[in-house]
Formats: C-alpha cells, sequence, structure tokens
C-alpha cells in the first residue's frame, strides 16, 4: 500500500511538474492572442495575415477565455513567467523575485506580496514540495540523475558534496548582482527562471535567449558533480522553502519497528539527500521515491501527529 503511495506521488510530481511547462508555453503563446485580439478582434482576419494554423491557434483561445467572460479581460488576468504570474487573476510570486525586489526597490506592490501567500502557505503545510511538484528545472533534473544513474554502470562521476548553505551564497551574491545591474540576473542564476525566459523568447519572439547556454550548464553540472546537484547546494528558493517548511504538517512518518537496522535504502534513493532512517527529514519535497524503495513498507506520509 505505501509503496502504491510512494508510485502515486511520483507520478503525480512529474504530472504537475509538465503541467507547469505547459502552463508557461499558454502563457507565451497568450501575449501572441493579446496581440491580433487588440489588431484584428476576427478570426477571419488572423487567418488572412498568418495562415490556417494560426487562425486555429486564435479560435481555441477566444472560444475557452469566452467560457469565463471577456476573452480580452481574461487573457489579460492570465499572464506573467517563473518570476511572478498570475492565474485566473490569482497571483503567484516567486520567493526570491519578492526578496530582490525588495532589497533593490525597498518596497513591493501589495499584489506583488499577495502572491507569496499561495507559496508560502504550502510550504507551511506541506514542506519543501515546490521543488518536486511546481519547479519546472527539477524536472530536468530528474531526467538528468536517470541519464546519469544509467552512464555510472559505465563510467565513473563523483558524487560532490557542498555544505547546503551554499545556496545561501548563491542568494547573497545574486543580490548584489541585481542591485549592481538589475532583476534580469535572476534569469542566469536560476534553472527554473531560465526555463521561464528561455520558452517566453522562444514562443513569444522566435528566437533563443542566452539562458538556453544557462540550462545547458546546469544540466551538465547536475550530470557529472552529482544527482541533483543544483537542487541540493546552488538553489537558494528550495532551502528558503526547505526552511519555512520545517516544521510541516504533512511529512514523511517512519514505523521503527519495521525499519532494517542495515538498510539505506532511502537515503541513497532521496534526491536531496534526505535520511528518514533517522527522521532527518527538513529538506523533504514529498516526491515518494523513498517510500518505493524501502524494502519493508515501514516509511509513509501523512499528518504528523
Amino acid at each position: 500500500m505505501k509503496n502504491n503511495q510512494g508510485r502515486f506521488l511520483l507520478t503525480f510530481s512529474i504530472f504537475t511538474r509538465a503541467m507547469v511547462l505547459l502552463l508557461l508555453v499558454v502563457f507565451a503563446l497568450n501575449l501572441q492572442y493579446l496581440n491580433w485580439k487588440n489588431g484584428y478582434n476576427l478570426s477571419r482576419l488572423v487567418g488572412l495575415a498568418a495562415g490556417k494554423w494560426w487562425k486555429l491557434f486564435y479560435e481555441v483561445y477566444d472560444g475557452f477565455y469566452s467560457l469565463f467572460g471577456d476573452p480580452m479581460v481574461i487573457a489579460q488576468s492570465n499572464a506573467g513567467m517563473t518570476w511572478s504570474i498570475r492565474v485566473m487573476g490569482v497571483p503567484f510570486t516567486d520567493p526570491i523575485a519578492f526578496i530582490s525586489v525588495l532589497v533593490k526597490n525597498h518596497e513591493v506592490s501589495l499584489g506583488f506580496a499577495v502572491g507569496l501567500i499561495v507559496p508560502l502557505s504550502l510550504s507551511l503545510i506541506f514542506g519543501r514540495v515546490f521543488c518536486s511538484y511546481i519547479c519546472p528545472a527539477s524536472l530536468l533534473f530528474f531526467t538528468t540523475s536517470r541519464v546519469r544513474r544509467y552512464l555510472l554502470k559505465y563510467f565513473y562521476f563523483p558524487e560532490v558534496h557542498l555544505s547546503k548553505a551554499s545556496a545561501y551564497g548563491v542568494l547573497c551574491g545574486g543580490l548584489i548582482l541585481s542591485l549592481t545591474f538589475s532583476h534580469g540576473v535572476w534569469t542566469h542564476i536560476l534553472p527554473y527562471f531560465a526555463i521561464g525566459q528561455t520558452l517566453f523568447h522562444a514562443i513569444a519572439f522566435g528566437s533563443l535567449s542566452t539562458c538556453l547556454f544557462v540550462i545547458l550548464f546546469f544540466t551538465l553540472v547536475d550530470l557529472f558533480l552529482g544527482k541533483h546537484f543544483t537542487c541540493k547546494y546552488l538553489c537558494p528558493t528550495g532551502q528558503i522553502l526547505g526552511f519555512i517548511g520545517s516544521k510541516s504538517l504533512v511529512r514523511i512518518k517512519r514505523d521503527s519497528s519495521q525499519c532494517l537496522d542495515s538498510c539505506n535504502s532511502c537515503t541513497l534513493i532521496c534526491p536531496l539527500d534526505v535520511n528518514p532512517k533517522i527522521d532527518e527529514t527538513i529538506d523533504c519535497s514529498l516526491c515518494g521515491e523513498c517510500l518505493i524503495a524501502c524494502p519493508t513498507k515501514c516509511l509513509s506520509i501523512g499528518f504528523k501527529k
């Protein structure tokens, strides 16, 4: 039963991150829809100007948004990228974006601050779930870790370990750079920002962003230095949300009577080096991999007592 819970969580986490990527694509295309809505406001004119496929695209967007009210108003209430995003008017603000804006501008808008409610609430209840269920970059690193695991059968790659405080060094360095230059530096520091920027440039402008090289860099780092190396040691977002969710309501629970002293399956499989065996689960993202690996099914996920 507990193995099934783990498989469900792992499958669901892959699905939700894929949906986040799809949402970013949809929002990048949203800009094109708004341009045509303002310029033509008729699918026939869009077809004449851009062709039948763009005409179909316009009709799909227009028809979907019409289900909820004025298409223009609804489209404008769905916008943004990984920095800050609105879904049906509900704002979501990245914690690093909030910190960066606050440090540089010494103030933030009310809507930008309200956007923190959802991510912080998720952390307080579920812990570091952003990493396994929302972050689009972690889906890339999930795939990279599988490739690394396969290559390790034939080649040697080191497993490099750093202090998890390294992520706070990245945060401080990023803040200094954003003060010196602009908030845009974060798209070259945080891989999930880089993914959002790359998708937006490719879809909205038909051009490649330099952030593509950032994504490639972090992929190679994870491949050659260690599984989920970026998530564990370089991403300040995960560390901050892990700290906030250190007393989360939902967490891994261990039945000590069923746990084998000689077994370390849960620790070895964990992408974030969490150690459920000794109940060290502060950085747990509830991905479910340890539940699948546990031979005695002594691990489960639920509300803490």
